[in-house]
């Protein structure tokens, strides 16, 4: 899935895992026909400031038992279908197929899941979060549920429950990049850097070809100082996930304030913003409009300079 509020998304849905075959799931169909998920946390641009000790991982309870789901050829079209709509930044329709699903299969965890990521993608988060906490009560080993309900806690500033989901999100699938990525994001808000890096590189490590990895490694080495690095990171992003606004307008601030590029910061900010137009994201073209005013105020200074 995408990383997400990413951004999470950014690229927002979260990658499946940790949880292993269901007969109750219509996720190996549905997958094949949506041809997968990315993988992507989502976020607010505000990082915490204190964190608490890393939660240990508690007993996965089990599963409450549940009727037999209907599992028809249509509602694996639906579910494939809305992870299309995800994958693509169609967030509304996304929900729309999500419900759908829900509505034909009520047990269904992953709808539900599927459903939160579509509504953090449009703001929505205390609906996502409602969401996330079904997805896990039908199926509490479901590691992408905690994973999604984690950048979801951070989002509201609950920065103990983003701990706990994470670290038991991790504790389900080791293999899944958006609990490193949450908790290399409580280390950097704590001012544990050396950790906070230790978990973006292993986030990295575990998702080479996602995107997000890159881009929220890039945001945490900009911040850092290391612009360089930072640079490569936010190209990287930008190569593998063209279509998300917000790599570009986080690349147009390092051109801008670091290198002094304003032809390259400008052809980002562009880029970006008309990504924001197609779905509309009026965050995304605020702050579009925003770095163009500060852009245009500092070509001006070096004219007159």
């Amino acid at each position: 899935m995408g990383f997400g509020v990413v951004g999470m998304i950014a690229l927002v849905a979260c990658s499946g895992g940790g949880d292993g075959g269901d007969a109750t799931e219509l996720t190996a169909e549905a997958s094949a026909e949506a041809g997968g998920t990315d993988a992507t946390p989502y976020t607010s641009d505000l990082e915490p400031t204190a964190t608490p000790e890393l939660a240990t991982p508690t007993p996965t309870p089990k599963p409450t038992a549940t009727s037999a789901p209907v599992n028809t050829n249509e509602n694996v079209r639906n579910y494939a279908n809305a992870h299309n709509y995800l994958n693509r930044g169609d967030y509304v329709q996304a929900e729309r197929r999500f419900t759908l699903v829900i509505e034909i299969e009520p047990q269904f965890a992953r709808g539900y899941e599927g459903r939160a990521s579509a509504l953090m993608a449009q703001g929505k988060t205390a609906e996502a979060i409602r969401d996330f906490d079904r997805a896990i009560e039908l199926k509490p080993d479901l590691s992408s549920a905690y994973a999604g309900r984690a950048v979801a806690n951070m989002s509201v500033g609950d920065i103990l429950g983003a701990n706990q989901d994470a670290v038991q999100a991790r504790f389900l699938d080791p293999e899944d990049p958006n609990s490193v990525i949450v908790l290399g994001r409580i280390m950097s808000g704590a001012g544990r850097m050396a950790d906070a890096l230790e978990m973006f590189n292993e986030g990295v490590e575990l998702a080479p070809d996602e995107g997000a990895t890159y881009w929220w490694r890039g945001r945490f080495l900009f911040q850092m100082g290391n612009y360089d690095l930072a640079l490569g990171d936010l190209s990287l992003a930008i190569e593998l996930m063209p279509v998300s606004p917000q790599p570009y307008l986080d690349r147009a601030s390092l051109y801008m304030d670091v290198f002094g590029d304003f032809d390259l910061a400008r052809a980002d900010i562009e880029e970006g913003r008309s990504l924001g137009e197609e779905p509309r994201d009026r965050d995304i073209l605020d702050e579009a409009d925003e770095l163009l005013e500060r852009l245009e105020a500092l070509e001006a200074e070096a004219v007159a300079g």
